[in-house]
């Protein structure tokens, strides 16, 4: 069963990081940023944070794809239309 979840609030509450968070709850995972600079930060925090080879970054300039990417990092107009368990576009 699929479930819809939307989170609002004032600018710098914590929005983003608890969806990065749940992101990592789920067996795989895509995240559109409205920039680039986001979407590069959130994947080099998450290539800290857990197994590099499962994080994936595209963006109009960039696109790191390891073979066993299954947390997606992108700008809204770069997510791939695969297949995810969770799904996050960040500033609507």
């Amino acid at each position: 069963m699929s479930q819809i979840e939307i989170i609002l609030g004032p600018t710098n509450t914590g929005k983003t990081f608890y969806a990065f968070e749940q992101m990592f709850t789920y067996k795989s995972g895509v995240f559109g940023f409205p920039l680039r600079l986001l979407a590069r930060e959130n994947f080099d925090k998450a290539c800290k944070l857990y197994p590099i080879n499962q994080i994936a970054l595209i963006t109009g300039e960039e696109k790191i794809i390891p073979k066993d990417a299954k947390y997606f990092f992108c700008t809204v107009e770069s997510m791939p239309e695969d297949f995810f368990e969770f799904v996050c576009v960040d500033e609507i």
